[in-house]
């Protein structure tokens, strides 16, 4: 596999993420240049880097002329906002992808901050080359021997997924409020900008809790979900409790509800947005929504927001849903699903600007696990496009297969969808 990293000056960004994507796996073929290249490695990259306990000391600027004439199965540009034009690469490539990142080079101040932005442009490179590494490069099942050398042993893939999502979602709950909200696939997910097209306002809806709101949704769930009071309402992968918190504000004293996340810091930070205004009736339980930590028959609705798609066995996570529900008892998801079969480049853009469309799979195959499961009465309540901005489709389209693509029907969207678990259904196999 050959991977060429490309900037400007090949002489921090590129060179980082160089160090980091080989550290990751020795044996791939990883390479990075410059349309311009700088005289030598920036000596903070080299010393950041080696913090970390990756030596890029012995790296150079080269310029991308040197690889026009070798094929690559991936050229990721790294430049940042809209001040830096991103290199061109003319040369045969099977992917293009762009993974933008400040440049901690142009930082002014004093010495301390100057470091901090190095430290933190290096961590944000490692967080955002390991997932392409995982999503992209690392085999789905790759075949070891153990320790005593006499059985073989095969990597899970969904169990890496899983673990960079959460990982993903744990740094989100820890950012401080002041840094702002994420989009759906948390901070710079494709350039230096963001662009919140997935969440959807909460701000003037009862019950809504500013703290609690990180952006994390691509749709309103629970003003679909038909709670009424003294219902109990299961959120899964409820973060901070946003959609706990509406809920509650429906389903009165009465009711109850109970929020559902596989992340540590997040049922933290829920549990302390619901002690600070004395809620009873809210818990938050650490748990797996492939394995959902309830009893069977015990909700009358549940909702989750842009969670699901994040889920690597889809079919097990609502068959879950399924067994919580009591008999007669309903859902309401928002979620993002493909219409279409997108083309390679398009696929990959859009897997960097939004970390959640990596899970997405086709609209139609997700309604028929939703049926599998044995819900009925099946409905999409809301359907809504996602817009990925031209400036980031451009990247990967010229002008004419960008119209052609916006012309074509196929794309990214968010649902939100009802369901029903049928009257006097205990399990599955029964209805």
């Amino acid at each position: 596999m050959k991977v060429l990293i490309l900037c400007t000056g090949n002489s921090c960004r590129s060179q980082m993420a160089h160090g980091w994507l080989q550290s990751f796996d020795p044996s791939l073929e990883v390479h990075s240049a410059g349309t311009e290249p700088a005289s030598r490695v920036n000596s903070k990259a080299v010393a950041a880097m080696a913090e970390a306990g990756v030596d890029i000391s012995s790296h150079f600027p080269k310029s991308v002329e040197r690889y026009l004439n070798e094929e690559w199965d991936y050229v990721i540009t790294v430049c940042g906002g809209a001040n830096e034009s991103c290199p061109v690469f003319t040369g045969k490539v099977k992917h293009r992808i762009h993974i933008g990142f400040d440049d901690p080079s142009h930082a002014t101040g004093t010495d301390n901050f100057i470091w901090s932005e190095f430290r933190r442009v290096r961590d944000e490179i490692k967080e955002q080359f390991y997932d392409f590494y995982l999503r992209n490069l690392k085999e789905k099942e790759t075949l070891q021997p153990d320790n005593a050398g006499d059985k073989p042993v095969f990597s899970d893939s969904k169990k890496d997924a899983k673990e960079v999502v959460k990982e993903k979602y744990s740094q989100i709950a820890l950012q401080e409020s002041s840094s702002g909200k994420s989009s759906c696939c948390g901070t710079a997910c494709c350039s230096s900008g963001e662009y919140s097209v997935f969440s959807d306002s909460y701000e003037t809806i009862e019950g809504y809790v500013p703290e609690a709101d990180l952006g994390l949704g691509c749709g309103l769930p629970t003003e679909y979900a038909k709670m009424k009071e003294g219902d109990t309402v299961v959120d899964l992968g409820s973060g901070a409790g946003n959609d706990c918190f509406v809920a509650r504000a429906i389903v009165g004293e009465s009711g109850k509800v109970i929020g559902i996340d596989m992340t540590e810091a997040m049922i933290e930070k829920a549990k302390a947005n619901a002690a600070k205004r004395n809620y009873s009736n809210v818990d938050f339980l650490l748990g797996d929504i492939e394995n959902i930590p309830l009893d069977e028959n015990v909700a009358d609705v549940v909702v989750s927001n842009c969670v699901l798609n994040l889920v690597p066995d889809k079919q097990k996570a609502f068959s879950e849903i399924f067994r919580i529900l009591k008999p007669g008892a309903h859902l309401s998801v928002s979620d993002v699903v493909l219409e279409g079969e997108l083309p390679d480049n398009i696929k990959q853009a859009n897997e960097m600007y939004a970390g959640c469309v990596s899970g997405a799979i086709q609209k139609d195959e997700y309604l028929k696990i939703m049926s599998d499961s044995g819900l009925m009465n099946i409905m999409i309540q809301q359907e809504k496009v996602i817009t990925v901005p031209d400036e980031i489709l451009l990247n990967y389209l010229s002008l004419q297969e960008l119209a052609d693509y916006k012309n074509s029907g196929k794309g990214i969207f968010s649902i939100t969808v009802y369901a029903d678990k049928p009257m006097g259904c205990n399990c599955k196999c029964e209805c």
